[in-house]
């Protein structure tokens, strides 16, 4: 039985093609709790010196069990070869109790069998890059878009610090490097991200900035 990991999030990724190779390394990087999970032994020693890796076929009850799926609070289901694999694995993963579940489809046949067995979020593998999904599944930001360059815009909700409070109050380019482009308050117009503009709790901010800089900015 695997240790129950330390630490904010724990994620269950399986399949670590280029998709969840992906996701898992994302997600590490940020420092979530993260075992991945592959059944190519080839594949995992690839990963192992980079990601707690493990070699199981979770379309194997015992598997599931044995790694104890039901301690993680998010899995990623990543694989995309097999149908019958990845709904086999989502339904085992579902019985076992994760109810967060994120699950990459590869068709809108494949996706619709996904959503009916239960799958909490389908990700189309055509549209959703594994390293955005790996910064959505962390649960820090509403939605994520990588640009080119160092820079980064992203929707999050505002920060509890910042409630009640104007832009220019929280000095938010000035101390954080960050710009606000716009604010959408809930059953509100969107507005652009003016100086005197107050941000209050439950508004989608949508931000640019360097990774660290926005993650600097929403820790306060």
């Amino acid at each position: 039985m695997a240790a129950k990991p330390s630490g904010n999030k724990s994620v269950l990724v399986i399949g670590l093609g280029r998709f969840g190779g992906a996701v898992a390394s994302t997600l590490d990087q940020m420092g979530q709790d993260v075992l991945a999970v592959d059944k190519n032994p080839e594949i995992v020693a690839r990963w192992s010196a980079h990601l707690p890796t493990i070699q199981a076929d979770m379309t194997d009850v015992m598997a599931i069990e044995q790694i104890d799926a039901a301690q993680f609070d998010t899995a990623v289901v990543a694989i995309g070869d097999s149908i019958e694999a990845s709904v086999i694995i989502t339904g085992n993963l579902l019985d076992a109790g994760i109810s967060d579940l994120w699950a990459k489809s590869v068709s809108q046949e494949h996706a619709r069998i996904l959503q009916r067995i239960g799958a909490r979020h389908i990700i189309n593998a055509e549209t959703d890059a594994g390293k955005r999904v790996g910064h959505l599944v962390a649960g820090n930001y509403l939605d994520y878009i990588e640009i080119d360059g160092p820079y980064t815009v992203v929707k999050i909700h505002t920060p509890m610090y910042a409630v009640g409070r104007s832009i220019e109050d929280v000095q938010v380019h000035d101390k954080y490097g960050v710009t606000v482009v716009g604010l959408k308050a809930p059953g509100k117009e969107f507005q652009y991200g003016s100086r005197e503009l107050v941000m209050h709790r439950n508004d989608e901010l949508i931000i640019m900035g360097k990774q660290d800089q926005i993650d600097r900015f929403i820790q306060g």
